[in-house]
């Protein structure tokens, strides 16, 4: 059978590449079209250019598709029976056959009835490399087949039988083109047979790279202890196992806990990624390292590249190499630089970050095949987007410059930041089904499913059924399922590389998350109602030798005490700048509590604060010092690599609406500020009312005053110097005025930024 046939049915491909290509195409700017909303029609208006040169970058992956369809289906129509239907005509022998003149639209219809079928066939290998397929697969189908159990194409071997299936036809085709490799290579001479040989040589090497061991530990002693956090966004400290969650959601997580010291009270300063990773690696509070919202403009986010002493520069200065691995959960890392030499981190979520999305994932064929390190190749972008189905590419990612790092006999200090837990929910399967009822037909079936124009304007929706809310929180289960899943690949892989006893393994979080807690939503620091949700985090510490294994740590602790804590646990003393507490003392039992308080303050809000406040009575939210939202406080910065940031002009308003809070063993302190009048307080009693149901504000209690000295001091950039003995928790205790302004330190001490100088307090600043 002559060769040559195979140019008519590249031909006919390519016109069927074609009219996929300008399908999606179209859909993508009806799908544009419909949003009306002022992020669609800016992109329409000023970024027209980036959008059609992200359709163009979509070109080489039809490329790729039309060239191995064509190479699956020319094996087949290549047989002399099935020319003569396509062709009409006969063929009685090999030179005939070459002459054949295909009838285009016949040939076209041939082509395209045999992709369709390799098309089907192929969604069993598209789940065994990325079983995130069949996730996107329920999500988009479920509103159109609400009833229909997508996830019993996996359950009924469906898709095992179609991946035999496609299996055979691959191998049929490698046995056709390796009979045709190997008659030109019998019948080739010298330099020719030379070349003929070369794609079983290149087939070779790459097995034998891909299956090199990993490299031999060093021997004890040899090197500083290695340090490894593995994180996940918006992971609530009360949803493990190991803190008495009912659900067995966390069976490695529990089980690491058996080994590790567990930070049963740990609270971050900001329920918002960037400002929490920040304070952690600055180990200083937001008035003093500045970083008060997510959307920086640029001047604040070189400011916050240059802070001093951030904790991956100092272990870089001691020998570590210093690694970041994350998903688009960690743009942070890359919209500012924390001092890790190897930044493996999403690129920022700029807007053209979110154009590129929207384009790429507009092209349905892209995610479904190229969601793979080949797909990463063609278009880089690829692994940032906020869609990517394969999570396993980070632990991959994390190993692969561990390996680099033992070879070159240097110790790591490694962050494993996965988006796992943080909204919309989207586990993968079986995780993302295993706390659902399988007979809910309401909304959020298999995501949370918000439009962004919804939410800028009034929020997440309050109003949901109780059944609702229930399957959104088994939803949430699900991911924190599945990130215990990662956990545990990742020890694993600790372990096979013999690592366990010279690492520091710290699994922890960012912040919390609200799940229709009392007074609140969906999302995490907006407010500070309904408990310590969004505040506190898990914190688990497994230190060879320091460590008590099993041991719990009831003392209040905070995000800013890590750095100095992972510091001295690799024998480094403190940086100068740093002003959290060494937490050592409460790893090894040689004190019980250090009497810390906790700062927090809320974050960016996406929709005006009136709707984040139903809580408070009609009175009370008409003095609200309000923001609109996103509507009316971000732009787009195209000096700042396009990236979005709230406008100079509203800085200091973004600050000003902030709500501040203090917590203590007992109490907690919550000051909202007004456009007239004093603040609105609210005081809760902890112990008493974890929820927060009941107000004692203005009730007379002694400590008020207290905390409200303790909270000014915090917002002045003297916080971290504040301590909270056990004698003040008692109300009835005798307590001292509060002091006055004048009695406060006239400055912070030198290693925290004076208030008036922290970065965006005052306009030269910014």
């Amino acid at each position: 059978m002559s060769p040559r046939t195979f140019v008519p049915l590249l031909k006919a491909q390519a016109t069927l590449a074609g009219l996929l290509y300008a399908w999606s195409l179209y859909g993508f700017i009806r799908f544009t079209g419909r949003q009306g909303d002022l992020f669609a029609d800016l992109a329409v208006e000023r970024y027209l250019g980036t959008i059609i040169w992200y359709q163009l970058r979509v070109v080489p992956a039809y490329v790729v598709l039309w060239l191995l369809a064509t190479l699956l289906t020319w094996p087949v129509l290549r047989h002399r029976a099935v020319l003569q239907r396509v062709a009409r005509r006969g063929a009685a022998s090999e030179a005939a056959e070459a002459t054949v003149r295909f009838p285009r639209l016949r040939l076209l219809f041939a082509g395209a009835a045999l992709d369709g079928v390799l098309g089907l066939l192929s969604m069993g290998y598209v789940y065994q490399l990325n079983p995130g397929f069949l996730d996107s697969l329920a999500r988009k189908g479920s509103p159109y087949l609400p009833g229909f159990d997508w996830y019993a194409l996996h359950r009924w071997h469906v898709l095992d039988a179609v991946t035999a299936l496609f299996a055979a036809v691959a191998v049929y085709a490698a046995v056709t083109y390796t009979r045709l490799w190997w008659a030109r290579l019998r019948g080739a001479q010298g330099a020719g047979r030379a070349l003929w040989l070369l794609p079983a040589v290149a087939v070779l090497g790459a097995a034998g790279w891909l299956l090199r061991p990993p490299p031999s530990p060093p021997q004890a002693g040899e090197t500083p202890p290695n340090v490894l956090i593995i994180a996940s966004d918006s992971l609530r400290h009360d949803r493990l196992g190991v803190h008495g969650h009912p659900r067995d959601v966390s069976p490695h997580i529990d089980a690491f806990a058996r080994t590790a010291a567990d930070f049963a009270d740990l609270h971050v300063a900001t329920a918002s990624t960037l400002e929490s990773w920040v304070t952690t690696l600055s180990s200083r509070l937001p008035p003093n390292h500045g970083v008060r919202y997510m959307y920086l403009r640029r001047e604040q986010a070189e400011a916050a590249s240059a802070l001093p002493d951030l904790l991956p520069r100092v272990l870089g200065e001691a020998g570590y190499e210093t690694i970041v691995v994350s998903d688009w959960a960690g743009n942070c890392f890359k919209l500012v630089d924390m001092g890790f030499a190897h930044n493996d981190a999403s690129d920022t979520q700029n807007f053209t970050s979110f154009i590129m999305e929207s384009t790429i994932w507009g092209h349905f064929v892209f995610p479904l095949y190229f969601s793979n390190p080949f797909g990463e190749l063609l278009i880089p972008e690829v692994a940032r987007t906020t869609k990517y189905l394969r999570p396993r590419a980070l632990t991959q990612r994390m190993f692969d410059r561990i390996d680099d790092a033992t070879r070159a006999g240097k110790p790591f200090f490694g962050v494993l930041f996965f988006s796992t837990t943080h909204l919309p929910y989207t586990a993968r399967y079986p995780h993302n089904v295993r706390y659902t009822d399988p007979a809910y037909r309401g909304p959020h079936k298999y995501e949370i499913d918000v439009k962004v124009h919804e939410l800028i304007s009034t929020g997440f929706d309050r109003d949901l059924a109780p059944e609702t809310i229930e399957h959104i929180r088994a939803l949430y289960d699900g991911a924190v399922h599945e990130f215990d899943s990662h956990v545990g690949e990742v020890l694993a892989e600790l372990s096979r590389r013999g690592l366990d006893d010279n690492t520091v393994v710290i699994i922890t979080s960012d912040h919390g998350e609200d799940l229709y807690d009392p007074g609140s939503t969906l999302g995490h620091g907006t407010n500070f109602f309904g408990g310590d949700q969004s505040t506190r985090i898990p914190l688990l510490v497994r230190a060879p030798g320091v460590t008590r294994p099993g041991s719990t740590i009831t003392a209040l602790t905070r995000n800013i005490d890590l750095a100095p804590t992972i510091a001295g646990l690799v024998g480094l003393p403190p940086a100068p700048q740093w002003t959290g507490a060494d937490l050592r003392p409460l790893l090894t039992g040689e004190a019980s509590d250090l009497d810390l308080p906790v700062f927090g303050e809320t974050c960016y809000l996406f929709f005006p604060k009136r709707e984040a406040m139903s809580v408070l009575t009609d009175d009370e939210r008409a003095r609200l010092l309000d923001a609109s939202g996103a509507r009316d406080t971000l732009e787009v910065d195209d000096s700042f690599d396009d990236n979005i940031v709230v406008k100079a002009e509203l800085h200091d308003v973004a600050l000003a609406t902030k709500d501040r809070m203090v917590r203590t063993r007992r109490w907690k302190l919550l000051h909202v500020p007004t456009s007239e009048g004093p603040p609105i307080y609210r005081l809760w009693d902890m112990q008493a009312d974890p929820h927060q149901t009941t107000n004692l504000a203005g009730r007379g209690l002694s400590v008020e005053p207290q905390l409200i000295a303790l909270l000014d001091a915090y917002w002045a950039g003297q916080g971290a110097q504040q301590r909270w003995p056990a004698a003040n928790e008692t109300p009835a205790a005798a307590a001292p005025p509060p002091p006055s302004p004048a009695d406060l330190p006239a400055a912070a001490p030198s290693n925290a930024a004076p208030a008036s100088d922290a970065l965006g307090a005052n306009p030269a600043a910014r």
